[in-house]
């Protein structure tokens, strides 16, 4: 009896652990799911387009972030989001760029604030820095983003 009054103290002490976190996650659900991002990063002083791409990224429910991007000189992306009120979202990830030659060029850090719209759509802007293999800054363009959801958390 003593046994299995500790086993249910001890499952309720850990579901009571994780719940906040959960909890957290699921705030944001709005977001949950895969979507289609067209990508444009300008450089921040001029407004001059340095690059358009697009990607997909999908926002998990433990609160992570994944993307892929449709060119071969940045790998794919890995980061976390969490919700900052109503259907504002905060992202942060990271990705490697490669040169042509295939070898690392930097690391790269998105910063961005995500608003979530009407109609499965989303827009967000940020910034993007890259560093070199020292972690020394080398670069930092202005990124915004324009997304449909392709599937939401509970499609399967």
């Amino acid at each position: 009896m003593k046994t299995s009054l500790f086993r249910i103290c001890m499952i309720l002490a850990l579901a009571l652990a994780v719940s906040p976190a959960m909890l957290r996650a699921q705030e944001g659900s709005g977001l949950l799911g895969v979507w289609n991002v067209a990508v444009t990063v300008r450089n921040c002083s001029t407004g001059d387009v340095i690059r358009v791409v697009n990607s997909l990224q999908m926002f998990g429910r433990d609160g992570s972030v994944t993307e892929t991007a449709n060119t071969a000189s940045r790998g794919i992306s890995v980061g976390v989001w969490s919700n900052a009120g109503g259907q504002t979202y905060n992202a942060n990830y990271w990705f490697y760029r490669y040169t042509t030659s295939g070898t690392f060029a930097s690391l790269a850090k998105a910063t961005e604030t995500i608003v979530l719209g009407d109609n499965n759509q989303f827009t967000s802007s940020g910034v993007i820095q890259d560093f070199d293999a020292s972690g020394n800054l080398i670069s930092t363009g202005c990124v915004t983003h324009a997304a449909t959801r392709l599937a939401n958390a509970t499609q399967q």
